[in-house]
């Protein structure tokens, strides 16, 4: 079932937790209830409910909707105030978690159940833009900091790579560069897990991190002060993928100067010679089109063909990346 981590972290990871218990924020969501309403004016809510209320009304007296929930027996999942201005508040010994950001009241309410209806199919689609993203950087840079940096930024979270016990990548979330000291501190302590299962854990110092493995001495990590919620998890997966096969690839020759160049050895199919060219070109036409010594319409004709015959099409960067690796010669 979805928690209030959940649907806050898939929604607008922007928000922000401004009081209430982190441990709270595990409850389960069962439906959404939305105020306009000033407190002590209260709608009708079931338990397990996540309340959202407009932050136009609750101005400053956001102190006064917990006490007035608390007064009427009510126990909202959490409470989420949307709007401008955003209130001013400060933890006032409630455990309720209150959760603030920008939009409007009806459209978050309205993506809040649309997520409760299909978690599954969000997070989905969460994975395949990770993977298609990460591929892209990939092909643009095929460092582990290009797909881990994309990452980060779709996140909003630290994302590091290990490899040999070594910092490859280390990308700290915004206004987030003192817990990825901590991190990059602590990395050789934590230490690779046995199993790409591992569930989040904390360490002593209160960082959370999360760790899947990409092979066998190399990881993808988050780190944040705050714990992780299922998109967190699948999107740290789908970069895993990407990552091991940007790993098993051998490291990138010298570049030919352009008056030394050649024509690369053809495969004796000009159909997969044409695939090919158009990976190595990261998709574009023209540059394809000149290392086969063809025209551009040439190159065009036999990637439809692909398309429709084979289901291939190297300006799509998974296919791009599976045609490049298996063209390598095995080592």
């Amino acid at each position: 079932m979805t928690s209030v981590l959940d649907a806050w972290r898939a929604i607008d990871p922007d928000a922000r937790l401004v009081s209430g218990s982190v441990d709270l924020l595990s409850r389960p969501i069962r439906s959404v209830a939305s105020t306009r309403a000033a407190p002590p004016h209260l709608p009708a809510m079931d338990a397990g409910q996540l309340l959202v209320a407009d932050a136009a009304v609750v101005a400053d007296r956001l102190d006064l909707l917990v006490a007035a929930l608390g007064e009427a027996d009510l126990d909202p999942a959490a409470v989420w105030v949307v709007g401008e201005p955003l209130p001013h508040y400060e933890a006032a010994g409630s455990l309720l978690p209150v959760i603030v950001g920008a939009g409007g009241l009806t459209r978050l309410a309205d993506a809040l159940a649309a997520y409760l209806d299909a978690e599954r199919v969000h997070l989905a689609a969460v994975a395949a833009e990770v993977r298609l993203a990460g591929a892209e950087a990939a092909l643009a840079d095929p460092q582990p900091g290009a797909p881990a940096g994309v990452l980060a930024g779709r996140l909003r979270r630290g994302v590091a790579v290990t490899v040999d016990g070594n910092l490859a990548a280390l990308n700290p979330r915004p206004a987030g560069t003192a817990i990825a000291t901590r991190f990059a501190a602590a990395h050789v302590r934590l230490g690779p897990r046995s199993s790409i299962t591992e569930a989040a854990r904390r360490t002593r110092d209160g960082m959370w991190i999360l760790e899947r493995l990409i092979g066998p001495s190399a990881s993808a990590w988050l780190f944040d002060d705050m714990p992780f919620a299922a998109v967190d998890v699948v999107a740290l997966e789908a970069l895993a993928v990407t990552l091991r096969a940007l790993l098993r690839r051998p490291p990138t020759e010298p570049a030919v100067p352009r008056s030394a160049s050649r024509l690369p050895p053809s495969t004796g199919d000009p159909l997969r010679d044409t695939l090919l060219a158009v990976a190595r070109a990261n998709g574009r036409i023209a540059p394809a089109a000149r290392a086969l010594g063809v025209h551009r319409n040439t190159v065009l004709y036999r990637l439809r063909r692909a398309s429709a015959e084979l289901g291939i099409d190297p300006r799509r960067p998974d296919d791009a990346l599976r045609l490049i690796d298996e063209s390598r010669p095995p080592s």
